[in-house]
């Protein structure tokens, strides 16, 4: 299963992968490292040195005058989403047993992948400036696909904030109760539980933020309106979630690195796991005062 494979050590694991997923193998830890950079250099631009809803058509139009950040943005595109539909791979292998079924939402999460990659590249490198300022677009009025990112957002929250609070009463419960909540294993089971979760959350954003970078090609009125709900107080504890989830699945990750192709990291991989929760808590934390600061003081 993916899951032992992911914690297990030394190189030798993707030696024992048959083809494709040997080649998953790999390329999760190469892009991996490669989003060390690309994405916490990307979260450390939109939410340290600005906030989300600083992010309007000016901000993307003058980092885009540059093919340097034009590039920097597809490698993002290109790694981020492809680790993360990957990632979503590994989950659907895990978890959905029906051949039928894991088949099914393979050829979706492929699908998805490919449009969502598509409709980024496009973005990117078909952005006309001029165009947009004017507002003079096919699709220049459809403020529709602003309020439809905008209750998809809504949406995510309320179910996280919920899911949340239930987690809390369920590990509160088991602790008066003398008993240890969800695994009775060892810390790399919960270190495992949170790399999958943390992924699949940044994944849901990836594609969100994907959808709304697009609307910078409609208008920047569009744009712009759906930038603005990142400002609204009922969002503002995800934004501060996905820099933690981002910093976390980004330590947790290189400490799996290390675990596969080091003894020593195999070793230390407790020790480990609790350095990535600290400084992930610390980043998130000076981000989340940033944030506040600017969205609600």
């Amino acid at each position: 299963m993916a899951a032992v494979v992911s914690e297990r050590p030394n190189s030798d694991v993707s030696a024992g992968i048959p083809g494709f997923d040997r080649a998953v193998w790999y390329f999760l830890r190469i892009s991996g490292l490669a989003l060390v950079i690309l994405a916490c250099g990307h979260v450390i631009i939109t939410h340290f040195i600005n906030v989300p809803s600083e992010t309007t058509f000016d901000f993307v139009a003058n980092r885009w005058a540059s093919p340097f950040w034009r590039t920097f943005d597809f490698l993002l595109l290109f790694f981020a989403l492809w680790h993360g539909m990957l990632g979503l791979r590994m989950i659907i292998t895990d978890l959905i047993r029906p051949a039928g079924w894991r088949v099914a939402l393979n050829g979706l999460n492929w699908l998805v992948g490919i449009i969502f990659f598509a409709l980024g590249v496009v973005t990117i490198f078909a952005f006309d400036e001029e165009q947009g300022r004017s507002n003079a677009g096919p699709l220049a009025d459809a403020f529709w696909v602003a309020d439809l990112i905008k209750w998809s957002l809504y949406l995510f929250a309320v179910a996280t904030y919920v899911g949340a609070a239930l987690l809390v009463i369920y590990v509160l419960r088991h602790i008066s109760l003398g008993t240890r909540p969800i695994y009775r294993g060892d810390l790399g089971q919960y270190a495992w539980i949170l790399h999958r979760v943390a992924g699949a959350g940044i994944v849901f954003f990836l594609l969100v933020h994907i959808v709304d970078i697009m609307l910078i090609g409609f208008s920047m009125e569009v744009y712009d309106e759906a930038v603005s709900v990142y400002a609204a107080p009922f969002l503002i504890p995800m934004e501060i979630a996905l820099v933690g989830a981002v910093f976390y699945h980004t330590l947790n990750g290189l400490r799996i690195i290390l675990i596969n192709f080091s003894k020593r990291g195999l070793h230390l991989q407790k020790q480990l796991f609790w350095a990535a929760l600290a400084v992930t808590a610390v980043l998130t934390a000076i981000s989340g005062w940033i944030i506040i600061q600017h969205e609600l003081l």
